[in-house]
């Protein structure tokens, strides 16, 4: 790991290459609860709720903090008109749909910080849970777990 970074650069990255990967979708960063409050959602929608931090003790033993971090994402997206909402096997291919968005935009802000030098380690794999029926039964959503740890801290040793 190369350069610090805090979690608010981090959040307006993934704000960036969401916006460029879904075509100007929406994204918000707050929690869960909240999303129902946003009348006018603009799909698909990308709610990422504030990270759980751990700092190591061992990182203390270093002029550099490291923090481990785990993310949940939620993307919300309207079932098209054409599909019936209890034809799962048609779902499917919707939610299919989806994931690549969120695996592309996973990829395209991951990439962006190592193209500058900025290593995160992975530090679980990416969980992606599916949703039906989330707020209304014609927007389904998948859940986003992932961790990863980054340089957060560097104390100046004299």
């Amino acid at each position: 790991m190369s350069a610090i970074k805090k979690t608010n650069q981090i959040v307006d990255e993934m704000k960036t290459k969401w916006a460029a990967q879904v075509g100007g979708g929406g994204f918000y960063f707050g929690y869960p609860q909240e999303v129902d409050n946003i009348h006018s959602k603009t799909l698909p929608l990308m709610v990422v709720n504030p990270p759980e931090m751990s700092t190591p003790s061992t990182a203390w033993m270093s002029n550099t903090i490291s923090n481990d971090s785990t993310w949940n994402c939620v993307v919300y997206d309207v079932l098209p008109s054409q599909y019936n909402v209890t034809d799962d096997l048609a779902i499917l291919d919707f939610w299919d749909s989806i994931e690549d968005k969120t695996f592309s935009w996973f990829y395209d802000w991951w990439y962006a910080f190592e193209s500058i030098g900025v290593d995160f380690v992975s530090t679980s794999p990416i969980q992606i849970t599916r949703i039906k029926e989330a707020s209304n039964d014609r927007l389904l959503a998948l859940k986003i777990t992932f961790g990863f740890n980054f340089f957060r801290y560097c104390k100046q040793i004299t």
